[in-house]
């Protein structure tokens, strides 16, 4: 695989209209690559916002559904797993699109992570029981020594917070400033951000939350609970799950859960903004502007 292999990076916060828009200038382009922390796990759908039958019909996506949910998928089980799709898709001649927005999986690809410290299981054992005794202890100590990472994060992101909390313990640097260390990027990357009114995209996200409701998030909860996940595993607490195991274990009431849902979802898109408007080289379109980004695509692959 050449080191400058063509990508393009779709970003942009939860509830924008990556994947659709992907899908529509995908076709006879590429294949789509998921950028997600929470669609790689089965038997969650409803609050993932899979792509549906209709959209996998059209266009090949890849990191869709491939681990279970009492995996602890980290950002280095995404780049092995995304070098591999992104060379076979090479191969067949077509562009990697990779679409989504966890912040971190896209830093993962477009640096090195070779010089990131191996895993200490000792000191990982000793962040995990610090969070026992407090939650959100790591988080907060993660804010203070390398924020930059943390508001790339979900609070609940303990699998990542651990990771970055470890290579600082070990290194004594910030997992963001190893990751960037490497000046000249593996690819050739353009990079296209998604953004609409701020005020028109929570609305967005509170339909989107409601839906995701009316279409069976609560059953799904439920079922991945009877089933013995809970909220020792990272997949659990993701947005909608952790606050429906809340309101099975009667925490809260359900119209508490629908408005915390709703809050939190605006906060997590809020974070991925921040995180996205760090990056220059990201060109911000509207998720309306297909033809644009299709010709851009088009040139950049065949430029």
């Amino acid at each position: 695989m050449s080191e400058k292999q063509k990508l393009v990076f779709i970003a942009g916060p939860t509830g924008v209209g990556k994947t659709e828009l992907a899908v529509k200038v995908a076709r006879d382009i590429g294949e789509i690559v998921s950028v997600d922390s929470m669609q790689v796990y089965r038997d969650m759908d409803c609050g993932t916002a899979k792509p549906d039958e209709d959209a996998l019909a059209k266009v090949p996506h890849h990191l869709v559904s491939i681990v279970s949910p009492d995996y602890r998928f980290s950002a280095g089980d995404f780049r092995r797993r995304a070098l591999a799709v992104i060379g076979e898709i090479g191969e067949r001649g077509k562009i990697p699109l990779l679409v989504g927005g966890t912040g971190l999986y896209f830093r993962a690809l477009e640096y090195t992570l070779s010089q990131a410290p191996a895993a200490s299981p000792l000191l990982r054992e000793k962040l995990y029981k610090a969070e026992e005794r407090c939650r959100g202890a790591l988080y907060t100590r993660l804010m203070e020594v390398d924020p930059s990472t943390a508001e790339g994060l979900h609070p609940n992101d303990l699998v990542r917070i651990v990771r970055a909390l470890e290579i600082y313990e070990l290194s004594g640097t910030r997992s963001s400033l190893l990751m960037g260390q490497k000046p000249d990027p593996l690819f050739d990357i353009l990079k296209i951000g998604l953004m609409i009114d701020r005020e028109q995209l929570y609305r967005r996200l509170e339909q989107r939350c409601m839906h995701m409701i009316e279409e069976g998030l609560p059953g799904e909860v439920y079922g991945l609970l009877h089933r013995g996940y809970d909220e020792r595993y990272p997949s659990m607490k993701g947005l909608g799950y952790s606050h429906f195991i809340q309101y099975f274990k009667g925490c809260h009431g359900g119209r508490e859960v629908a408005r915390l849902f709703m809050r939190d979802t605006r906060r997590y898109a809020k974070r991925q903004l921040t995180w996205l408007s760090r990056d220059a080289g990201v060109s911000w379109h509207s998720p309306d502007d297909n033809r644009e980004i299709h010709e851009r695509i088009c040139d950049f692959a065949h430029g």
